[in-house]
């Protein structure tokens, strides 16, 4: 099928192959071993920005019913309406802690 030499070229080819292969292995396993640290603090970040979110989401319902309390109430559908905006809040708080 194939002649002593053209064999002997795709073996010697595979072998720089291998050897190619090799270097990059561990040229990977350096870069990993170098990025640990880093990639640890992403996880950090990314679990407190997690955690972040479900008190940023009961913020602005509280600052828009504290702004609203320097003015002139409007009536009771109002302030019910601000009562449902801060309990809604305070239970995607509770959910998001547990």
């Amino acid at each position: 099928m194939f002649g002593d030499s053209e064999l002997t070229r795709w073996l010697e080819r595979k072998e720089a192959l291998l050897l190619q292969s090799d270097v990059h292995r561990r040229a990977l396993v350096k870069d990993a071993r170098l990025l640990r640290p880093a990639a640890g603090w992403v996880d950090l970040g990314v679990d407190l920005a997690r955690k972040a979110r479900a008190g940023f989401n009961s913020l602005a319902p509280l600052l828009s019913w504290w702004g609203g309390r320097k003015r002139a109430s409007s009536g009771v559908l109002r302030k019910m309406a601000g009562v449902v905006s801060v309990a809604r809040s305070v239970t995607a708080l509770w959910k998001g802690w547990r």
